[in-house]
């Protein structure tokens, strides 16, 4: 299953933010690049990967982040992962991200800095705005369906 959407809003602009939210002073180009290959997972949860991140890019005008993933669907988290999606139950998307705190020595204040991509997560309800899940695709056939054999009796 592929799913697609805002991963993050546009970064802030305050040039005296200093805070863990993605900002003007982080390298977008760079966290976008990261993207691509993490791990997708549900609601952070470490242990459950449910697939992983395809492709990362940002609006031109505004900086919003955005993503395309693959759910796979091939093993039993995954499967269960595409139908909640399909069913509405996950809708949003909470990109993971670490970064470092460190201490201004000209103005003595803590700043978060160093940010790195970790993972993007599905989660039914996202800390940041309009972070959503806006397209799903997936193939009629799902692995995990009970296929019938056919009738050779004729």
């Amino acid at each position: 299953m592929l799913i697609a959407g805002r991963v993050n809003p546009p970064p802030i602009t305050d040039a005296a933010y200093a805070g863990v939210y993605l900002s003007g002073k982080d390298n977008i180009p760079e966290l976008m690049h990261a993207l691509r290959g993490a791990p997708l997972r549900i609601e952070h949860n470490g242990n459950a990967q449910v697939g992983r991140v395809l492709q990362g890019w940002s609006d031109p005008q505004s900086g919003a982040l955005y993503a395309l993933a693959e759910v796979d669907i091939s093993h039993v988290p995954g499967a269960l992962a595409a139908a909640a999606i399909e069913k509405g139950a996950f809708r949003d998307f909470s990109l993971g991200y670490t970064s470092q705190l460190q201490r201004n020595q000209s103005t003595g204040r803590l700043e978060a800095g160093n940010k790195r991509i970790i993972e993007l997560s599905v989660v039914k309800t996202g800390a940041r705005p309009d972070c959503r899940i806006t397209h799903h695709h997936h193939q009629p056939q799902a692995p995990l369906q009970k296929r019938r054999k056919p009738n050779t009796d004729s």
